[in-house]
């Protein structure tokens, strides 16, 4: 793996985290494939389109923050595997109590070289612990 590809590789992780975080989900495209398959727990959404879709979830939420803590990434030509750990936040607003539901999580993507650049073509959730605590 090139230090380019590593940088361009990081950098591609970590535009979904600030993506989502930001809600502009129309800029999906610079992250995903147009056939993705993204894999949670809530099911498997086929093609960027149903990914924008289930995305659009995450509105019930005030705010969300998806932090990258590591990614061990490895490269062979134009294709790639991942292993991402991080956290997951969403807080809300429950009967009048600020609430943050946590996640420890570990994404396992697959990825592709395209013409714009890098981007996610599989990518499968693996929720390790969720909580929701208290955020007040």
């Amino acid at each position: 793996m090139t230090s380019s590809d590593a940088a361009a590789l990081r950098a591609l992780v970590d535009r979904y985290a600030a993506t989502v975080d930001a809600r502009t989900f129309a800029e999906l495209d610079h992250v995903f494939t147009a056939d993705a398959v993204l894999e949670t727990g809530r099911g498997r959404r086929d093609g960027l389109a149903a990914i924008q879709t289930a995305m659009d979830g995450l509105h019930r939420y005030d705010r969300t923050e998806h932090r990258v803590l590591g990614a061990e990434i490895a490269v062979d030509g134009d294709a790639a595997t991942g292993t991402v750990s991080g956290t997951a936040h969403h807080w809300f607003v429950d009967d009048g109590r600020p609430r943050d539901h946590q996640m420890e999580i570990t994404y396992h993507d697959r990825y592709v070289r395209a013409a714009g650049g890098w981007r996610i073509e599989h990518r499968r959730l693996e929720i390790h612990r969720a909580e929701t605590v208290d955020a007040g």
